[in-house]
């Protein structure tokens, strides 16, 4: 009877220790980027983007900051699994579905944010209707085309 007790408890406390290794490592830390972006469109008239960026998160969840010419932050772009906002300083953040919508609404073309991550990590990421050249990716240069559906957009980032 006591041996069989005993045998429980061990097995009890070796469940227990096992339990302990199984836990999840802890997540992965945000990347962060800070430089400056440029986004050409083909469209009728043409537009051109350009801003100062600070850039810090994951695929699920991040913040996007651009700044204007004066150093001055002209917006704020937030995203996590159930959304994304836009925050344009008006205190009034404009919730979209996610990323993409977003995108599209502020600048008239869907950047894909998830593959912009990889490609600033230097980890190629295709994409149907894309081009990217990884070439300069180590000397902190970034430019990825999209060629359909159009507009046309050219899309470079340069970082430190």
């Amino acid at each position: 009877m006591l041996g069989c007790r005993l045998r429980r408890a061990f097995l009890a406390v070796a469940a227990g220790l096992l339990a302990a290794c199984a836990t999840p490592p802890p997540p992965t830390p945000a990347a962060t980027w800070s430089g400056r972006l440029v986004l050409s469109l083909a469209s009728d008239p043409p537009q051109r983007f350009s801003a100062v960026f600070e850039l810090e998160g994951t695929a699920q969840a991040g913040v996007l900051r651009l700044f204007g010419p004066l150093g001055a932050q002209a917006a704020e772009v937030r995203w996590s699994p159930t959304g994304a906002w836009l925050d344009r300083g008006d205190g009034q953040p404009a919730p979209y579905p996610d990323l993409a919508a977003l995108t599209a609404d502020l600048i008239g073309a869907a950047v894909p944010v998830t593959a912009v991550l990889d490609w600033l990590a230097g980890r190629p990421h295709p994409l149907p209707g894309w081009e990217v050249d990884l070439s300069e990716q180590p000397q902190g240069r970034l430019r990825a085309r999209r060629l359909t559906p159009a507009p046309e957009a050219d899309l470079r980032l340069l970082w430190h």
